[in-house]
């Protein structure tokens, strides 16, 4: 059991939503990159402009991870929902992945986007089946 695992989640807004979904393919190319590196898993929803990730590994490497997120110029209103200390990781098999957006999964994704204020832990287990979904398709 490592003490020292935690998992984040924090919601935000695009600065320009209409480059929302080419932010997030520059965003997952870097934070893949990054969170290798990092020993860091993670998810990334976007929908409509908004962002809702989830980010898990040790505090030293999460503290220093969100302080390059809290100075991203791409987004605003930052508002971290929830941390806390983990024995195991839900988003282990992805360094950082995002949820496909499909008309399908549109609304799916917004729900998940609208809890992460509302109720956190609902939504970090949402993005997960949301992923378990997708995978299994």
């Amino acid at each position: 059991m490592n003490l020292d695992l935690q998992r984040v989640a924090y919601c935000s807004h695009a600065l320009r939503p209409e480059l929302a979904l080419q932010t997030l393919a520059e965003i997952l190319a870097v934070s893949d990159r990054n969170n290798a590196r990092d020993r860091l898993s993670g998810v990334l929803l976007i929908s409509r402009g908004r962002f809702f990730q989830v980010l898990e590994g040790a505090r030293q490497d999460l503290d220093r991870t969100l302080r390059r997120i809290e100075a991203d110029p791409r987004h605003r209103d930052i508002r971290f929902v929830s941390r806390q200390d983990i024995q195991t990781r839900l988003f282990d098999q992805w360094g950082m992945v995002a949820a496909r957006i499909t008309p399908s999964r549109q609304p799916e994704i917004d729900g998940v986007i609208d809890r992460c204020h509302t109720d956190p832990e609902a939504a970090i287990q949402a993005a997960r089946a949301l992923l378990d979904d997708q995978r299994a398709a």
